[in-house]
């Protein structure tokens, strides 16, 4: 539809082809009715085939400039064939309507087999009836000549033209239709894209949060369960740790719910929240975990803060499940605009090129290459592991810690 309404001249514009017929038509009547030196029966048949010439416009014209058929137009100028030499025959100046029917010509018939007889034949009655009212010689024909011939030629060149415009302006069309379709295409993949990125971020998230959670809580409990009858005081402490586990835990469920940062950043920093990590793994596992922080950032949760602190969530996950460790150590440091963070072992290890990692691993790598950084992992059998991730600082944190580092040096004096 689109297509048809740009193109589509006789459509789009028919008041102005009422008005171009109009405009001939009704000055033709009155030069017709005007003309005191034919009969007045005469005058009244002219006036009369001149009216059925607009009826008959007015009754298929609109139908013919619609259609997409050129059989309407083809039916429609067949018609004016036989009713317009009888005009002409009783009134020469009604070839001035040719200058109504021409235009209309290259909008109902689209093939120029179909045009230029039709064109012809119109011209070829014009021609008759200027010979037949003054005969034939070589002056009324050389008249003939410039009066037909140079308007035909004028008139297939201007067809020629018009149709060239209309099928520069379907091509248009068409193409503006293939770009709407393409962007409508894109704009369905980008949005599926966005789900699918989505749907792995919050998988990564619950991974991170909630699955470790109640991992925590079913070693608790487990344990819990174990010392119960044995020991009631020990059991108890390890319910109050399940407790407090389990509350952090649902904080951490509304927290992703909410789309905020994990509760451990709020209102604190990156250092404060490794610390209180390291602190809740060494009395949930008993494994000793050491914090050390190199130019730590001040300021609000960013994503790179929270890629950080899950990326030490994960590794110390792993190493509570796989590494049978004594000792954790991890390391947040800042350099040449990059942050780096290490979480070290002294556990069993594995041999990365034998085991890839689960989903933990993956999602710490796929998540450090979102933010344009990387993922290293490190291990040998027997010799621990380390999982290292750096990310770039953007220019507001590079300029945050620039500010920081400023404020930690204090008032320069003056000299």
């Amino acid at each position: 539809m689109a297509v048809r309404n740009i193109v589509d001249f006789g459509f789009r514009y028919r008041v102005g082809w009422h008005v171009l017929v109009g405009a001939v038509a009704i000055p033709l009547a009155v030069a017709i009715a005007a003309d005191v030196t034919v009969a007045l029966g005469q005058r009244m048949l002219a006036l009369i085939t001149l009216a059925v010439i607009v009826a008959w416009y007015a009754l298929v014209a609109p139908h013919a400039m619609e259609n997409r058929d050129e059989r309407w137009g083809a039916v429609y100028f067949a018609a004016l064939a036989v009713a317009f030499p009888l005009l002409l025959a009783i009134a020469p100046i009604g070839g001035a309507l040719l200058f109504a029917l021409c235009p209309q010509l290259f909008v109902m018939v689209a093939r120029w087999r179909v045009r230029l007889p039709l064109l012809s034949i119109l011209y070829a009655e014009l021609a008759w009836a200027m010979l037949a009212r003054v005969g034939i010689s070589r002056y009324t024909l050389a008249m003939a000549g410039v009066t037909v011939l140079v308007p035909m030629t004028v008139t297939i060149l201007a067809g020629a033209y018009l149709t060239g415009i209309r099928e520069q302006n379907r091509k248009r069309a068409e193409l503006i239709e293939e770009l709407t379709r393409t962007r409508a295409a894109l704009e369905r993949a980008g949005h599926e894209a966005g789900v699918h990125a989505e749907r792995e971020r919050l998988a990564a998230e619950i991974h991170d949060t909630l699955a470790q959670g109640f991992t925590s809580v079913l070693m608790l409990a487990q344990a819990a369960r174990t010392t119960l009858f044995r020991d009631a005081t020990a059991a108890d402490g390890q319910l109050d740790i399940l407790e407090k586990t389990a509350r952090e835990n649902l904080a951490e469920a509304r927290s992703l719910i909410a789309a905020l940062a994990p509760v451990d950043l709020t209102g604190r920093g990156l250092a404060d929240a490794l610390d209180r990590l390291a602190a809740r793994h060494t009395r949930d596992t008993g494994t000793h975990v050491e914090v050390s922080i190199v130019g730590e950032r001040s300021g609000a949760p960013t994503g790179t803060d929270i890629a950080l602190l899950r990326t030490a969530q994960e590794a110390l996950t792993n190493v509570g499940k796989h590494a049978d460790a004594t000792k954790v150590r991890i390391e947040l440091r800042h350099y040449h605009g990059l942050v780096a963070l290490a979480v070290t072992d002294d556990g069993q290890g594995f041999a990365p090129a034998v085991i890839g990692g689960g989903y933990g691993l993956l999602g710490i790598r796929t998540r450090a290459s979102s933010l344009g950084g990387t993922c290293t992992v490190q291990s040998t059998p027997g010799q621990g592991t380390t999982v290292r991730v750096e990310l770039p600082l953007t220019p507001a944190e590079q300029a945050a810690r620039s500010l920081q580092l400023l404020h930690d040096l204090g008032p320069t004096p003056d000299h």
